[in-house]
């Protein structure tokens, strides 16, 4: 048993650890998880502090649970039902049910095949083998950034399959018990039951929940959070006392259900569970992947990269061609489907406790489940962490690659940089409220869109996932500090720019702090629209050209078109041979 300064010292090891990775990643632009997995196999290995049977002891599942369910619940409140279309919606469906079954076969007879387990462990493996979930394939999603109907299919999927082959674990495990315990007969209609039993109660749970965050929105907004955590573990909690496992359906349909009441401010509780979520996801696989000793892993390494192989390269595109059959999405929508089934925490933490389980009811190579789950999870989150993004590109369901420079504002300065900075062989996009001004720019060649400031956390977050810079430059001195403010939170405040604001701003305040100026002193908006209705053009310059003949430089371009914003109060440095310049002359 673990002292306290030992259970302190290792739950402070498992968080720091868990925030590390991310930190680390953002760096080097790797997804998370692909650092999760071996820095905590790794801080297993090194000490015995972080080790969830020690630190936790019984409770280490419970809390599993708890945690799994506020994971889905977060991913339940990023699904809307308007992103499923008629063609999204089939192959869905033909994904978490004719495909999971299908998943769920053929794993378990290559399992068989492979490790020449018995059929009871090898159907464990099958079934808890089948989820991807949220927690992996929403980050991977984010990252790569792929076209709108191959998102919607893998995010509804990766959502929805959690739950459901979480139950079909239960099914199978308790199959396998009563078989070897030779006592009662076992019921395949328990999966159903549990499903209803899940749907259940987060319906009755969605109502009373939103019941309360209109409520809340109302007259005390900074309850929106613990309202929610209290229903979601209301919810799970009563569930599971129900039926095992039925806790993870009702915490998904209980974040899809409040999703889309449209009087419910989803912001506010997305931006705080986004962070307890990313928090919980790097302390649980930190958690389960030290729980794996390296002799059990060493036993099964080879033969498990073995399954993960024919789960790559026949299982999955086996299940997609199924789920895709006769649907609208194209060749390349397909193939990236097809690269695309991480197995996430749901896995790996089923695979800890089913694991336990039938080694305790005496099932031969019971105790194997966890390393081969461990090695699957661990492979396939490298493999298509790594290989994503370039999956994509090969395949051209993602972005264009280059960075989106957005201009905030449609008046003429607005459609003016942004004319300029296309010509420059940037890529832009053009928010305006204004339909007009949307029109013009449309008609000068630009993309432009209506503002979407205001909207759901995740919507945005989508609206700005190729945007590296952002320049505020609407008439309106207040409405440019204050979309700082709110892009600055989104990108970066160093990412954010808007033009210095007039003499006679008095609003400026609810944003000052936000966003770095644009350009010199004096060129305000009205100083700007004045020079351009005088004349002034953007004009392009070899980099020490700039600076002649009333030349006023705005932004930089190096030779590779990377751009820089030359802000307000900065020294712009020597110009390279090969840096380009876009002034303003007149």
């Amino acid at each position: 048993m673990l002292s306290t300064n030992e259970i302190l010292t290792g739950l402070g090891l498992v968080i720091v650890l868990a925030i590390a990775c991310r930190i680390v990643a953002e760096r080097f632009r790797l997804p998370t998880i692909v650092l999760l997995l071996p820095v905590g196999f790794l801080a297993g290995v090194i000490t015995e502090d972080v080790h969830p049977e020690a630190l936790f002891g019984d409770a280490f599942q419970p809390l599993v649970s708890l945690g799994v369910g506020l994971i889905l619940f977060e991913a339940g409140l990023r699904l809307r039902l308007d992103e499923l279309n008629r063609s999204v919606r089939r192959v869905v469906l033909r994904l978490i049910s004719v495909g999971a079954l299908l998943s769920f076969v053929a794993v378990a007879v290559a399992t068989k095949l492979i490790f020449g387990f018995s059929w009871g462990v090898s159907g464990v493996i099958g079934a808890l083998l089948v989820v991807s979930g949220p927690t992996v394939v929403l980050p991977l999603l984010s990252f790569v950034r792929p076209s709108d109907r191959v998102r919607s299919v893998l995010k509804w999927e990766g959502t929805l399959i959690d739950p459901i082959g979480a139950l079909l674990g239960v099914v199978v495990l308790d199959a396998v018990a009563q078989g070897a315990a030779g006592d009662r007969p076992f019921h395949p209609g328990i999966l159903f039951s549990s499903l209803a039993v899940g749907f259940a109660v987060g319906v009755i749970g969605a109502l009373v929940l939103r019941l309360l965050l209109r409520h809340s929105q109302r007259v005390t907004p900074e309850l929106a959070v613990g309202v929610s955590l209290m229903a979601v573990t209301a919810v799970v909690v009563g569930a599971d006392l129900a039926r095992d496992d039925a806790g993870l359906v009702a915490a998904a349909v209980l974040g899809i259900a409040v999703a889309q009441d449209s009087e419910i401010e989803a912001s506010r509780i997305l931006e705080f569970h986004g962070t307890v979520v990313e928090l919980l996801i790097g302390i649980l696989f930190v958690l389960i992947s030290a729980s794996v000793t390296p002799s059990a892993a060493e036993g099964v390494l080879w033969r498990s990269l073995g399954l993960v192989a024919v789960m790559v390269v026949l299982v999955r595109p086996l299940v997609v061609a199924v789920g895709t059959w006769r649907s609208h999405l194209n060749w390349r929508e397909r193939a990236f489907a097809a690269w695309m089934a991480p197995r996430g925490i749901v896995a790996a933490a089923t695979a800890s406790a089913f694991s336990l389980s039938l080694t305790q009811t005496g099932i031969e190579n019971a105790d194997q489940i966890l390393p081969v789950a461990f090695v699957v999870v661990f492979s396939t989150v490298v493999l298509y962490g790594l290989t994503a993004q370039p999956v994509s590109r090969l395949l051209d369901v993602a972005g264009e690659g280059a960075p989106v420079v957005l201009v905030v504002g449609g008046e003429d300065w607005g459609r003016a940089v942004g004319r300029a900075l296309a010509a420059a062989g940037v890529r832009v996009r053009l928010w305006t409220s204004r339909e007009a001004e949307r029109a013009a720019a449309r008609e000068a060649g630009l993309q432009a869109e209506a503002t979407p400031l205001g909207v759901d956390v995740e919507n945005l977050e989508t609206e700005l996932e190729e945007v590296s810079d952002a320049l505020v430059m609407s008439a309106s001195d207040d409405f440019n500090a204050l979309a700082a403010f709110e892009l600055g939170r989104e990108l970066g405040r160093d990412s954010v720019y808007r033009l210095v604001p007039g003499d006679h701003s008095d609003g400026d305040a609810a944003g000052g702090a936000e966003g770095r100026l644009l350009f010199g002193d004096g060129l305000t908006y009205e100083e700007l629209a004045r020079r351009l209705e005088a004349g002034a053009k953007l004009v392009e310059r070899p980099g020490d050209g700039a600076g002649e003949g009333g030349l006023t430089p705005l932004f930089a371009l190096d030779g590779d078109g990377a751009l820089r914003v030359l802000a307000a109060g900065e020294e712009r440095p020597a110009a390279a041979v090969d840096e380009r310049l876009i002034c303003l002359d007149g």
